[in-house]
């Protein structure tokens, strides 16, 4: 359910795109009703809300807008009992209207029973649709807690600390995993003392990390010696894994992704032009930087700071095999994030644009005494229309 809210919105601009002029207020609706549940899912998992904005004025309207607009999909909400109720209406219309046929004298012409055929069938589709109108609903539980969310934040703190994902981890770490390491022997003892060992040992980290922060230095114990300590709250470096072998040059690689070796070496020149002239730098001649040896990698791990808590990261992971498949599948190739300038580039993107990845690879100068090894993403830019602007109805780019 978590995937599917990350695409549902843009999924859905996309597919109602084009309406016409019969179809663009339900159009409308739709995408408005799934945008402002979506806002709504994506606020209410705050750890944190804000007067200045009031985050939870944010979430009270957008629950508004999705029930000023949810009945767009009433017809989708036919529960077994509704569906039972239309086929037995519809199989005793059509009982009725045979026996009024049959009840008839003279025969009627061809024609006319054809044009009655099509009236029937059309009485009968409006009256299916008239029951299921009639009997549907959005009168259950779960779509009357919405409208409590803003309120219990404001009594009781922010939602996530209820979270039922807990317990589910809790089971996991305490549980399941110190059940796999026993030998099935008196599994319930080995649990407890697996736990308590795992639980001790990350209390005793977190000490180390605090007095880090606080003090710069740790008293071994003991010992009476201090040891300087590194910053914990470093960001993380991003990392490239899934090295992929017989490629070793750019033109094994531009083979192995299907790519144009002249495309592939005037990026590569275009790049090396925006650097600056030093030891490292690589070299501008095609026949020397052909010569060069190359790494290919299949994934780059991408370090982000979590939302509301920038001393956490998460870790996204781009996937990028080429025309390679990955795990006995199809090839894979994600969509990034890339930066281009500042905030006024771009539009609403705010200097930023969405790129499909082609290749991750490193390339070492081993013509220069520093043999530097820089680490290259070859990307396909998509272009926004309107100068990546949002579109109002759909409320996307």
């Amino acid at each position: 359910m978590r995937n599917l809210g990350r695409c549902i919105s843009a999924v859905l601009a996309s597919a109602l795109r084009n309406p016409d002029s019969t179809q663009y207020q339900d159009f409308t609706n739709a995408l408005k009703c799934v945008s402002a549940l979506v806002d709504f899912t994506l606020m209410a998992q705050y750890r944190s809300h804000t007067v200045t904005p009031d985050t939870l004025s944010y979430m009270e309207s957008y629950v508004q807008t999705f029930h000023w607009t949810k009945l767009i999909f009433l017809e989708f909400r036919t529960s077994r009992a509704t569906r039972a109720q239309a086929t037995r209406q519809d199989r005793e219309l059509r009982e009725l209207m045979a026996d009024q046929r049959a009840k008839e004298v003279r025969p009627r012409p061809i024609a006319n029973r054809r044009r009655l055929a099509d009236q029937e069938r059309v009485e009968r589709s409006d009256r299916r649709a008239d029951v299921i109108r009639r009997e549907n609903h959005f009168n259950f539980t779960k779509m009357h807690y919405l409208t409590h969310f803003a309120s219990y934040v404001r009594r009781f703190g922010s939602i996530s600390m209820y979270s039922t994902e807990i317990g589910e981890l809790v089971q996991k770490d305490q549980i399941t995993d110190g059940y796999r390491r026993s030998n099935k022997n008196e599994a319930a003892r080995q649990i407890l003392s697996h736990y308590g060992r795992q639980h001790a040992l990350g209390i005793r980290l977190q000490t180390i990390e605090a007095l880090a922060k606080v003090e710069g230095v740790i008293v071994v114990e003991d010992t009476g010696m201090e040891m300087p300590t590194v910053p914990s709250c470093s960001t993380p470096r991003r990392v490239l894994q899934g090295r992929m072998k017989n490629t070793s040059t750019l033109t094994e690689l531009c083979t192995a992704l299907d790519i144009y070796y002249s495309n592939m070496m005037e990026e590569m020149l275009r790049f090396i032009r925006q650097t600056a002239v030093d030891d490292q730098r690589l070299p501008a001649d095609p026949a020397e930087l052909g010569l060069l040896p190359v790494e290919v990698f299949a994934q780059l791990e991408i370090p982000v700071p979590d939302f509301q808590e920038t001393d956490r990261f998460q870790i996204h992971r781009a996937r990028c095999t080429g025309t390679r498949a990955l795990r006995n599948g199809g090839s894979r190739n994600d969509w990034v994030w890339v930066q281009t300038g500042g905030e006024a580039n771009c539009g609403d993107l705010q200097g930023h644009v969405v790129a499909r990845l082609l290749a991750l690879f490193k390339i070492r100068n081993i013509l220069r005494e520093a043999a530097a090894v820089h680490h290259l993403a070859l990307v396909r830019i998509l272009d926004p229309i309107n100068g990546a602007r949002f579109h109002i109805p759909s409320g996307h780019i």
